[in-house]
């Protein structure tokens, strides 16, 4: 992997200290967003995939003709559910993409313990504990708290192994879909059918079930501390084998605060004029806010669900308050739809994936032998780790599975948090193999195998087991 680290002056026009506005053909101008997404897939060539093996598998169903118009036009009815899931991942990184939330994440990062182990416990318990809240919080803050630790742990002469801090930061993605901000959860708390594609097979689950489902909160609880001792328990304890963080694979400019900048006004403030004034007026976002809250507050204070586009009206109002003037908050959703990749193109091979199942009734049968094994939650698990490895959005692993779940009338809830689980720990391993990241310094696959292949195989036999049990 070559060096592309940004220089001195990239770096300058990335956070705005020259004083002018970053624009499209600085280099490097949004140095921390293409950074941090070298951890995630691009999922194009997976989606073409999955929707070539759904027509070849509903050739003997379907005719010709009725297979093209169902894959270029089967994208139109669940239209408005990809726009849900789009904002889901845009507003929840432009609200943790902020220099207010990246100050709260220095002063955590000061209390930390600056100990090999005491990093990387640190890193994946902060991973995992803001994870189960929102992917963005728990993934982002871990990855940048855990690369601020090792920074200090530098400074004071100690070795510490990044690639297991690595890990633990990308933890999150364990337990990310398991709380309040689970996308397939938030789908089907829809009572008005809205993103909820499955309201007249299966009904709606009310967040609550999901969140406090008995699998659910007791493994959620318990990943959150042992997870981090997994880790820790990995860690080397020969100073040969610890590979510390480079240069090269450093996302951190300063402070977390400094590299999660991103704005700053055109002109000075006394050339303003009404317009320039208005569009960085934080006033405008405030009175925005107490509006937005007031009305969120509101709805469920009156008994309004939590749903997927109540979800995304609050993280819009939480990013206009965490990034001030507008305009700061224009520049930053503009920045977080590189998050967006791989659910905006590829979507439209998963809704040709869902109409071809759908068009030839196949679902009904797939439902009967997820039903038939008797253990429906546990067979779905397998089923949605497949699935995931090709689908990297959560929310779209549901889309695909769910009508076969729910054509086959079984425990809903149970099953819902098995494919989260799964869709989750899939993307534990998404992140390294599809973006490079085997080629970082000090972190082959073989290491890697080791540090995913123990986190798949212990949240697996936790999360089956409990199924059995409840």
């Amino acid at each position: 992997m070559a060096d592309d680290s940004p220089s001195d002056d990239d770096r300058e026009r990335a956070v705005g200290t020259d004083g002018g506005t970053p624009t499209a053909t600085d280099t490097d101008r949004n140095a921390f967003v293409p950074a941090f997404g070298k951890y995630f897939p691009e999922s194009l060539v997976t989606g073409l995939l999955l929707a070539v093996l759904a027509l070849v598998v509903t050739v003997p169903f379907l005719e010709p003709m009725t297979q093209l118009e169902l894959f270029g036009t089967g994208f139109y009815d669940l239209f408005s559910l990809q726009m849900f899931l789009i904002l889901f991942w845009l507003l929840s990184a432009t609200v943790v993409e902020s220099p207010r939330v990246g100050a709260l994440f220095d002063r955590l990062a000061t209390v930390l313990p600056a100990s090999q182990r005491g990093i990387v416990f640190s890193t994946a318990f902060v991973s995992l504990s803001l994870g189960w809240l929102n992917w963005a919080l728990g993934l982002v803050g871990g990855v940048l708290v855990g690369q601020r630790l090792c920074h200090r742990a530098r400074e004071r002469g100690i070795a510490v192994h990044y690639p297991l801090v690595l890990t633990g930061g990308l933890s999150a993605l364990v337990v990310a879909n398991q709380g309040l901000s689970s996308p397939g959860a938030l789908l089907m708390a829809d009572e008005s059918g809205v993103a909820n594609i499955m309201l007249e097979d299966a009904g709606s689950v009310a967040m609550s079930e999901f969140v406090l489902h008995p699998v659910n909160l007791l493994s959620s609880v318990l990943f959150v501390v042992t997870i981090p001792l997994v880790l820790v328990a990995l860690a080397p304890s020969d100073d040969t084998d610890i590979r510390e963080l480079d240069a090269r694979n450093r996302i951190l400019e300063g402070s977390i605060a400094e590299t999660l900048a991103h704005y700053s006004p055109t002109r000075d403030e006394e050339s303003w004029e009404l317009g320039d004034r208005l569009e960085n007026a934080e006033s405008i976002s405030l009175l925005a806010v107490v509006i937005g809250l007031a009305s969120a507050g509101w709805h469920f204070a009156t008994g309004g669900a939590l749903t997927l586009p109540w979800l995304a009206f609050t993280l819009m109002i939480l990013g206009l308050a965490v990034q001030g003037p507008p305009m700061a908050f224009k520049s930053k959703t503009r920045d977080a739809t590189r998050w967006t990749n791989h659910v905006a193109i590829p979507f439209l091979f998963y809704a040709g994936v869902v109409a071809l199942l759908s068009e030839a009734e196949l679902y009904g049968p797939i439902g009967d032998v997820i039903a038939g094994t008797q253990i429906p939650a546990v067979a779905s698990y397998p089923l949605a780790f497949a699935l995931g490895l090709l689908v990297p959005d959560p929310g779209s692993v549901w889309v695909i599975q769910g009508p076969a779940i729910a054509a086959a009338d079984v425990d809903l809830v149970a099953a819902l948090v098995s494919v989260m689980y799964a869709a989750g720990v899939s993307n534990l391993w998404l992140g390294f193999v599809f973006a490079g990241i085997l080629s970082i310094s000090g972190f082959d696959w073989l290491e890697f195998a080791k540090y995913a292949g123990v986190i798949t195989l212990y949240v697996s036999a936790v999360v089956l087991g409990l199924l059995l049990v409840f």
